[in-house]
């Protein structure tokens, strides 16, 4: 995800929950559940050398396969229907 802005992109959120690594730049809310290497990573600019640099490195980690376990753990933990609801119950609490 080359992104210029974001807020909290949906195609990023769906990669992870499908255990699809996600390469993407620092922008809105993607530093929040992205943490380069663990959960995703992500890129220091657009350009196309570092798009290219930076999804190279990513299919060589050796550990590819426990960062996308990290990012499906991450949408689990903040995306499901229980934490909607626990979410909305603290706004309506706090009203």
């Amino acid at each position: 995800m080359p992104s210029y802005t974001e807020g909290l992109p949906n195609l990023m959120l769906e990669a992870m929950a499908c255990g699809t690594p996600v390469v993407a730049t620092s922008v809105g809310s993607i530093p929040d559940f992205i943490k380069d290497a663990e959960s995703g990573f992500i890129m220091e600019n657009n350009s196309p050398d570092c798009i290219a640099k930076n999804v190279i490195n990513a299919l060589e980690q050796a550990d590819l396969e426990k960062v996308s376990e990290k990012a499906r753990i991450v949408i689990e933990q903040n995306f499901t229907f229980e934490k909607a609801v626990e979410r909305y119950e603290n706004i309506i609490n706090n009203i």
